[in-house]
């Protein structure tokens, strides 16, 4: 039998520097992924006045303006009735609710650059862009007799936050969901070591380095996120 894949949600905050993940109780039911692109009419001018058509054709021609960031939302479902070490829903919504604040709740008033954390949302084989919370719901729908929330269904909307989108070839919204997966390293970690814990063999590390465009296999950041791909 296969094995079950929980889905989680990995984060990376900078400032503070921390990670950390969030593994959904229940896997999202749907999972709802949209993208969006600018055009704008390049209808020939007459004079100062832009025309909406072109004499002659059957539409006017158009170009191509950018692309927007991708979304994705997900529905969650939360439940502490049966569950021997939680008794209060808010243990699951308060983590989804740190992921709209700077440093991930943990930003002091001096840390002028703190911003909320980024988030990779993981399920088996499917590995998302990188992005940012957009906001977050939550509805609490059970309650204990001493009006403890155990029960509570969570909307989570995400927008694409990936530099990497330009850099390397521009990826489709799913194109990421092939079988290689992301790893949060820290700095007392090498590439070696992470490559025998994902291949079982240390000398994979150029892999690594390769796929993540790491020089020095010997400097790795708290948080830093690693592409593991797949070995052919």
């Amino acid at each position: 039998m296969a094995k079950l894949e929980k889905a989680e949600l990995r984060w990376v905050s900078k400032i503070p520097n921390k990670s950390g993940k969030i593994e959904c109780q229940f896997n999202p039911a749907e999972l709802s992924i949209s993208k969006s692109v600018t055009w704008s009419n390049a209808a020939a001018s007459q004079g100062d006045k832009k025309e909406d058509s072109i004499p002659n054709y059957n539409a006017p021609k158009i170009s191509f303006g950018g692309g927007g960031s991708a979304k994705y939302s997900l529905s969650l479902f939360f439940d502490a009735t049966n569950d021997n070490d939680v008794d209060d829903v808010r243990f699951y919504t308060n983590q989804l609710l740190k992921l709209t604040l700077r440093g991930a709740g943990d930003a002091k008033a001096d840390m002028k650059n703190a911003i909320p954390p980024t988030v990779t949302f993981v399920w088996g084989k499917i590995c998302l862009f990188r992005a940012v919370v957009e906001s977050v719901s939550v509805q609490f729908i059970l309650f204990a007799v001493d009006g403890t929330p155990i029960r509570a269904k969570a909307t989570v909307a995400l927008v694409q936050n990936d530099q990497d989108e330009d850099i390397s070839a521009p990826q489709n919204p799913t194109s990421r969901s092939d079988p290689r997966k992301t790893y949060i390293a820290h700095s007392s970690q090498r590439l070696d070591q992470i490559a025998y814990e994902e291949y079982s063999d240390a000398r994979y590390w150029r892999v690594l380095a390769e796929a993540n465009n790491i020089d020095n296999p010997f400097s790795l950041s708290d948080g830093q996120i690693l592409v593991v791909h797949p070995l052919d």
